[in-house]
C-alpha cells in the first residue's frame, strides 16, 4: 500500500514538474533566451527567479511609496502650520482651509496601508484648535 502512494506522490510531482518546465521553456525563449536541457532544481530554480521576476514587475519598489507618503504628509503638515500661523494674513478664509484641510486628510488616509506607519498630521477635525478664526 505505501509504495503505491510513494509512487503516486512522486508521479504527481514529476507532472507538475514536467508542466513547470514547459511554462518556463516557453517564459524564457520568449525573453529571448535558449534552454535545451533543464534538470528538477533548474526547473525550480528558473521558476523562483522568474516569480521574483514578475513581483518586481508589479510592485514598485515600496519604499518609494512610503517616500511618497512621507513627502505628502509633510507638505499638508506645512499646510496646516501656516494656516495655522498665517490665517489673517494669507488671505485664505476659514472655510477654504477646513476644505483644504480636510483634503489633504482624507488623501492621506486612502493612502494608508495597514503596513504604513501613521502620519503626524493635523487634520480637519483639529483645525478648530490649531486655526483659530481671525
Amino acid at each position: 500500500m505505501k509504495p503505491m502512494l510513494e509512487r503516486k506522490r512522486r508521479a504527481r510531482i514529476n507532472r507538475c514538474l514536467d508542466e513547470l518546465k514547459e511554462l518556463m521553456v516557453s517564459a524564457l525563449q520568449s525573453e529571448g533566451e535558449n534552454v535545451s536541457k533543464l534538470e528538477k532544481a533548474d526547473i525550480l530554480e528558473l521558476t523562483v527567479q522568474h516569480l521574483h521576476k514578475l513581483r518586481r514587475e508589479d510592485h514598485p519598489d515600496s519604499r518609494m511609496g512610503d517616500n511618497f507618503r512621507a513627502g505628502f504628509t509633510s507638505c499638508a503638515s506645512e499646510v496646516s502650520q501656516y494656516l495655522a500661523s498665517q490665517a489673517p494674513e494669507s488671505g485664505v478664509d476659514r472655510e477654504s482651509g477646513v476644505k483644504l484641510l480636510q483634503h489633504l486628510g482624507s488623501c492621506i488616509r486612502r493612502m494608508e496601508t495597514p503596513s504604513s506607519h501613521q502620519p503626524t498630521v493635523v487634520m480637519a477635525a483639529d483645525v478648530s484648535r490649531v486655526w483659530r478664526p481671525w
